[in-house]
């Protein structure tokens, strides 16, 4: 039926983008009438304007629409998608622990992991069931064998940021709110050693190839969180004041501001101050997402509909959706990385104990 109602200037032309075809609408009195049809899982575009206006590119992107058009899917059924799980690069393993990172032991454990349930779904493509705005948790069971690796006692700071800036000549293709805290290609003075944030994906893969590292696996993460015991925090099986940053002081702290909230291995910040990217990046085709892991100290207040805020349990998984870099980046997520280890030494150190 009719979809516009628009005035009727001289020498215009009218072209349905969707359909890539040029139309010649209705002309009733002073108005023309733009007639068409929205299919299931459809959208309406139109174009108008003066002929010498137009642009020399359209009619090559008109003719693209019309072949994409004719072989779309207008079917009202759920499309039959498939989540994958994009594939792990992994790295040269290290002969000896590089400085700052800690080693976790070899180990095949049973992960315990709970997910908020929301309308955005789980790891697979297939809608959640049931009242998805009760906001339950889903649990899942996964057992893992992890071989020996290494991860980064600290979140990555600004400043070691800002050093493979330095030497890397790094820049993103898309740069809206990259480093937006930052001041003329710095941080702000007293935050050097707070962590790095508005980073997103691509941008902490880049300084963890930079550093012969990469991001750790959700499942890594979780271990390196908890330890081969399963402990609910890093620390033990209560939320603890003074362990972790809550959100006190309104923003990011230091990476090592609570030695008392270490993970079993010596791992600083599993628990609050900023959500963690891992390399957990799903697609169906259409939708990209990964899982972020830790809490951070901003908890929105006041409804069941916003994300879950504030330090969050070694197990809590949080499923983000991959839109673009622009939204992607955010005050409240940062990362730490990992390296690949060789066989095992003999005399190995012992997992830390929690202060």
């Amino acid at each position: 039926g009719t979809l516009l109602q628009v005035p009727a200037p001289s020498q215009h032309r009218y072209f349905d983008l969707v359909a890539g075809t040029e139309v010649h609408p209705t002309i009733e009195g002073e108005s023309v009438m733009l007639s068409g049809a929205i299919p299931p899982r459809g959208i309406g575009c139109f174009l108008f304007g003066p002929t010498d206006s137009l642009g020399n590119g359209l009619m090559r992107f008109v003719r693209r629409q019309a072949a994409l058009h004719a072989r779309s899917d207008f079917t009202h059924t759920a499309p039959g998608v498939t989540t994958r799980l994009v594939p792990v690069r992994p790295t040269l393993p290290c002969s000896r622990l590089p400085a700052g990172m800690m080693e976790l032991p070899a180990a095949t454990l049973e992960l315990n992991i709970e997910m908020r349930v929301r309308e955005c779904g789980f790891y697979d493509s297939t809608p959640p069931s049931g009242d998805v705005y009760n906001f339950q948790m889903r649990r899942f069971r996964r057992t893992v064998a992890f071989p020996r690796f290494a991860m980064d006692e600290t979140l990555v700071t600004n400043a070691q940021f800002g050093e493979f800036l330095k030497a890397s000549r790094y820049r993103p293709r898309h740069g809206e709110k990259f480093l937006k805290h930052w001041t003329r290609g710095r941080p702000p003075a007293g935050l050097e050693d707070h962590p790095v944030v508005n980073v997103d994906l691509d941008d902490a893969r880049a300084y963890a190839d930079w550093a012969g590292k990469r991001l750790p696996t959700e499942e890594e993460w979780q271990y390196a969180a908890q330890g081969a015991d399963g402990r609910h925090y890093p620390w033990g099986e209560q939320m603890e004041p003074g362990r972790c940053n809550a959100g006190k002081t309104g923003g990011t702290t230091p990476v090592k501001a609570f030695p008392r909230g270490r993970s079993p291995f010596g791992c600083y910040d599993m628990c609050g101050n900023v959500w963690q990217w891992t390399e957990s990046e799903r697609s169906d085709g259409r939708t990209r997402f990964c899982i972020i892991r830790g809490g951070a100290f901003y908890a929105a207040k006041g409804s069941g509909w916003y994300v879950d805020g504030g330090p969050r349990p070694a197990n809590f998984a949080t499923k983000f959706l991959l839109t673009w870099p622009g939204l992607d980046r955010c005050s409240t997520i940062g990362f730490r990385c990992v390296a690949e280890l060789s066989a095992a030494r003999a005399g190995s150190p012992k997992p830390v104990e929690s202060l």
